[in-house]
């Protein structure tokens, strides 16, 4: 059986700008997850059970995984992760529409192993921000 519609999907890039390396298209870029939270509260009440939703302070988190070529790193987070220095990035989607904020990099990592490439992630949580 044949697809009825193929089609071509997308792809995202990840650019980022940190205190010690200039705006970078992160081309070592493996795999990048967008997790958007509204952290709203669930309100309760005796008479209506479940009454909706109380607003809360919405953010957004960015986890990008980065190959490392031998060279060296592509992007090192650990200037801004030290001295808590905001860092820009911008995630180019679908149909050229982009996220972009500015935020803090909280936590990173760097992984290898036997017959496994090096890794290095980090993540960083901004203010909620839209596709534009």
């Amino acid at each position: 059986m044949s697809a009825a519609n193929p089609q071509i999907y997308s792809i995202f890039f990840a650019v980022v700008t940190g205190v010690a390396t200039p705006t970078t298209m992160l081309a070592q870029e493996q795999e990048i997850d967008i997790t958007r939270n509204t952290q709203s509260q669930a309100v309760e009440t005796v008479a209506l059970g479940y009454a909706g939703e109380s607003p809360g302070a919405p953010m957004m988190e960015v986890d990008i995984i980065n190959a490392i070529p031998q060279g060296g790193f592509e992007f090192d987070a650990g200037a801004n992760m030290l001295a808590l220095i905001p860092v820009s990035i911008q995630v180019i989607g679908p149909g050229g529409r982009s996220v972009k904020g500015k935020g803090f990099i909280i936590s990173d990592s760097i992984r290898h192993g036997v017959n496994q490439q090096a890794r290095y992630s980090f993540r960083a949580r901004m203010s909620m921000q839209l596709f534009n």
